[in-house]
Order: C-alpha cells, then sequence, then structure tokens
C-alpha cells in the first residue's frame, strides 16, 4: 500500500452489520476472529459494505468508519465461531465517513479521523443506559445520522415498507419472509 511519507496510520478492521453497530452501541462486547491482533490494542471499526446475510442488519450504515475501539483483552475460545475472543469497547467516538473496507487488518490514514473527544461522556452514558438523557448527544450526532444513511442504503422495498409503516417490525418481519 502506498501512503504519504510521514503519515500517521490506524489499523482498521471491516465487520458485517448488524455486529458493527452492535459493537458501537455496546451490545456486542466480544468479537470472535481466528486470528489473535497481535499488537494492535485499537483500531477504526468500519462496518462492512454488506451487511450480513443470516442476521438483520437493514437500517445500519454499510461502509463507514463509525468508531476507535479498544481491545481490553483477548482470550482463547475454541467452542465459538472464532478461536479467539477479542473483547472490545469503543472508546472514541469518530465523525462517521465512508470507507473501502478489506479483509483482515488494514490502514487507513489519520488525517480521515475526526475525532469526537467532545462526545466520550454522552458515548458512554449511551452506552451504560440507551435511554439516559446524558447520552442523547452521542444518540443525534451519531446514531441517528448513521441510521438515517443506512436507510437510504436499503433495498427500495423496505425503504418504502419502513416510510409507509415508520416500524422496523414490518421491515425485520419482511426480511425474514424473504
Amino acid at each position: 500500500m502506498l501512503t504519504q511519507i510521514g503519515a500517521e496510520l490506524m489499523d482498521a478492521l471491516s465487520i458485517k452489520n448488524p455486529y458493527a453497530f452492535d459493537i458501537l452501541t455496546g451490545a456486542k462486547p466480544i468479537e470472535y476472529r481466528t486470528w489473535q491482533p497481535g499488537n494492535t490494542t485499537q483500531f477504526l471499526l468500519v462496518s462492512s459494505q454488506t451487511p450480513s446475510t443470516t442476521d438483520f442488519g437493514l437500517g445500519m450504515a454499510n461502509g463507514y468508519a463509525l468508531a476507535i475501539v479498544q481491545i481490553t483483552a483477548v482470550s482463547p475460545h475454541p467452542d465459538q465461531a472464532g478461536n479467539y475472543s477479542w473483547h472490545v469497547r469503543p472508546m472514541m467516538p469518530i465523525t462517521p465517513f465512508p470507507v473501502k473496507g478489506r479483509l483482515h487488518f488494514y490502514e487507513v490514514n489519520e488525517t480521515q479521523i475526526q475525532r469526537r473527544p467532545d462526545l466520550i461522556p454522552a458515548m458512554r452514558a449511551f452506552l451504560n443506559n440507551h435511554t439516559d438523557p446524558a447520552g442523547a448527544a452521542f444518540k443525534q450526532q451519531i446514531i441517528d445520522p448513521l441510521t438515517q444513511i443506512g436507510i437510504t442504503q436499503m433495498p427500495q422495498k423496505y425503504q418504502r415498507l419502513f416510510k409507509a409503516t415508520g416500524s422496523w417490525r414490518s421491515v425485520i418481519q419482511a426480511w425474514h419472509q424473504r
């Protein structure tokens, strides 16, 4: 990969939705992988361009950098989908931006990453309780815009259904009936 001389790079990892979004919102504290992260202790969480085909991932922005995530521990876990359990947690909100993902870790230029330290308290409040008013800024400035992007990325039939019903339940039911 060609990079600018002197450019700072951050490791990034693409994960399919809904799993990437679940990590962002604190609903998925463990990421299963068949490999260890080596010396990487934090990475740019990127949602893959296409969502999971087995779990509902519609309405979540695909192909976007979501947050900087910390790997707090790695443990062997041979009886799960991967051989290692990466214990992860969002540590730094960022302004989401499009990223073309790759397999394994890859590098993203730091100049593309706009950190949002002003939202750390709101992110922590949101991660502890999604209805906590102290988390409203994180929800309004990060989660809601990502959801709007995700809605525009859904196939037209699901967009129409969501617009007509305003109900994610209807969209999920239709998705399961496909």
